[in-house]
């Protein structure tokens, strides 16, 4: 049987075909730079499942994307914008009059989300400022998109509604004053999880999988509480399920949104830190220096720089939040190679932070990570996050796209009612005596100098 996996990421659209035993090398995937125009990202994501299912018989296709990212359609179900991604954020001053009218405790306690102007709720109420509002008749996230360009039906997968900042998380319902705020009710139904969406006009079943930080901690095997997905590019998002939905307001001091994991059996709770992959690429940029220089530089085992670095340069999302820059990328450095140690060792240490704190909060044990994303192949990188991890189990999922891989995993176990096997991950093996001594005076002296 073959599966198709399509996933819509902020930089890139990838699409990839999983055959039978998925074995390795033989996922095929096709990856162009996401479009920043709705009808535009329809026509290359019909264009590239096509030419990914020429000669195969497709058996299922699913759908993972980004979240708080969608565009106003019109009644013709034409773009009425470009898409708004989560990075635009417009509605600086629309975010205040929120804070005002509902406030950010009251606003998490409903949807388990932070106040901020990446929500697409706030985004609704600058097109109605700004006059775009009364001409949409459907508001349609990137995951949306995909689904109406693949079977002609729009729908929401529950993990994208959560994220638009209007969903009552213990009633999966959408807030009807936080839809006033906002201005706009017109949005594709909310469907079952773990089901299929809809066909395309040839009958093959497409399933929306959901928020792809995480399909790929599904995809990775985070499936219990106790395991931690570590989602890393650009950004970073650490990723917990927990037992039960938490929506505890300290979470929200932290930090930390809350929501219901892609299968809807479990809660989770995310942390994120905008400064991660994308650091270390400007970085470099600056020093004029490249990765295989840096696979170099870190391709030793030792203990952590003595440099400081606090890997902050616009402030920190969690935990303790603080807006204060305390990095300047784009500064001189005596010692390029120890800079760049002292930043990974750094940006090592702020993940196992997240997830610290991430758990200690949920009352979970935390007893192992699987990272994954495109850093995850620099080799000495993922040494040094095991290192800093604290003694706990660290693996690596090795691939090139995997949201897109697991999104066609969770259709092929939604599509033939089999559970599928996680994606294999490469545990990384350090040093016990190394270890503890990463995790001794080198760790309490990061945690007490950023917190």
């Amino acid at each position: 049987m073959t599966w198709l996996g399509v996933d819509v990421g902020t930089t890139n659209l990838k699409v990839c075909r999983v055959p039978p035993g998925r074995t390795g090398q033989d996922v095929v995937v096709r990856s162009v730079r996401t479009p920043d125009d709705a009808t535009e990202l329809q026509d290359a994501v019909r264009r590239l499942v096509g030419e990914l299912a020429d000669g195969y018989d497709v058996d299922g296709i699913g759908i993972s994307a980004m979240a708080e990212t969608g565009v106003p359609l019109d009644r013709e179900l034409r773009p009425l914008t470009k898409l708004i991604t989560w990075r635009d954020q417009p509605g600086v001053e629309q975010a205040e009059a929120l804070r005002a009218e509902v406030g950010p405790e009251e606003l998490y306690a409903r949807t388990g989300l932070r106040l901020s102007p990446k929500l697409p709720v706030i985004t609704w109420r600058w097109l109605r400022d700004t006059g775009v509002l009364p001409r949409t008749h459907l508001w349609a996230g990137a995951p949306d998109l995909v689904l109406a360009a693949l079977t002609g039906t729009y729908a929401m997968h529950l993990t994208h509604a959560q994220r638009l900042g209007v969903l009552d998380l213990r009633t999966r319902q959408c807030d009807p004053e936080l839809l006033e705020y906002g201005g706009l009710d017109r949005l594709p139904p909310v469907l079952d999880l773990m089901t299929v969406a809809a066909t395309t006009p040839a009958g093959v079943p497409v399933v929306l999988c959901g928020h792809d930080h995480l399909v790929g901690a599904w995809a990775a095997g985070v499936r219990e509480p106790g395991q931690v997905a570590d989602s890393l590019g650009t950004a970073e998002a650490v990723i917990t399920p927990s037992r039960e939905l938490v929506l505890d307001d300290v979470l929200r001091q932290q930090g930390i949104s809350t929501g219901w994991y892609v299968d809807g059996r479990y809660g989770c709770a995310i942390s994120g830190h905008g400064a991660a992959g994308g650091l270390v690429e400007q970085r470099l940029a600056a020093l004029d220096r490249d990765y295989p220089w840096l696979n170099g530089v870190l391709a030793e085992d030792r203990p952590p720089s003595e440099q400081f670095v606090a890997p902050y340069p616009q402030g920190r999302q969690a935990p303790k939040p603080d807006p204060r820059s305390t990095y300047d990328a784009q500064r001189s450095a005596d010692d390029p190679a120890e800079e760049l140690r002292a930043l990974v060792d750094a940006l090592s240490f702020h993940a196992r932070w997240m997830a610290e704190e991430q758990t200690r909060l949920l009352g979970i044990p935390w007893r192992s990570t699987v990272a994954f994303g495109g850093p995850v192949r620099l080799e000495g990188w993922m040494r040094r996050k095991a290192l800093a991890s604290g003694g706990r189990g660290f693996a690596v999922l090795r691939g090139e796209a995997t949201a897109a891989e697991g999104a066609a995993l969770m259709a092929a176990e939604v599509v033939t009612g089999s559970p599928m096997e996680p994606l294999p991950a490469t545990p990384i093996q350090v040093s016990p005596q190394l270890a503890e001594t990463w995790d001794g005076a080198f760790w309490h002296r990061f945690h007490k100098v950023v917190s």
